[in-house]
């Protein structure tokens, strides 16, 4: 879990805002905005353990293809990989349309703040429920996301149906291939031997 002024500087970041305009007021915003998802947010997180078949460039997962340079060269030292869905609630996403609808800059503080929120929830997961399950000499590669690089946001419908996301923690996806709740994310981490 990153400290405080870690997730703030964060914050700020995915607002666009300078690093020499962190005015004190802005500052307090962004705190509070942190202080109001700590209360509405309802963190949870899938995952599992599965084989990946190699074949060409891509990888194949439970049956489902991967068709991406990207990945490929991630699970390159990898006979198997982990899936991991995570989403803050939906009461996050509601939040942040009232904010939006008062005011914008809270709107987008709150979002900016939920973004850094869901990663920051993510990161502690790995490394307190993920990584301690590891044998010797086993070791994770970086968690890589649909809509990253040439990964194609289609396969966050194979991960959420693979994970058993929408039955186990109430993740789904739109049409148009967003996730709701809109704070969610989907990653594939290869397992790799040192």
């Amino acid at each position: 879990m990153r400290p405080a002024d870690k997730l703030i500087t964060d914050a700020l970041r995915y607002m666009k805002v300078p690093p020499d305009s962190h005015s004190p007021e802005l500052i307090e915003t962004v705190s509070r905005a942190f202080n109001s998802l700590e209360k509405i947010m309802t963190p949870r997180c899938v995952y599992g353990r599965f084989f990946i078949k190699k074949f060409n460039e891509n990888i194949e997962i439970e049956g489902a293809k991967f068709f991406s340079r990207d990945i490929t060269r991630l699970t390159s030292r990898s006979d198997e990989c982990y899936l991991l869905a995570a989403t803050l609630g939906h009461e996050v996403d509601r939040q942040i349309l009232i904010a939006s609808q008062k005011n914008m800059l809270e709107g987008l503080t709150l979002d900016a703040c939920a973004s850094v929120k869901i990663d920051d929830f993510i990161d502690g997961f790995i490394k307190n429920e993920i990584k301690p399950g590891l044998k010797d000499g086993e070791f994770l590669t970086s968690r890589f996301s649909p809509g990253y690089g040439d990964l194609s946001m289609n396969v966050t419908e194979d991960i959420i149906a693979i994970l058993d996301a929408t039955k186990r923690i109430g993740l789904s996806v739109t049409k148009s291939l967003m996730m709701t709740p809109v704070k969610s994310v989907t990653a594939i981490m290869g397992l790799a031997k040192k």
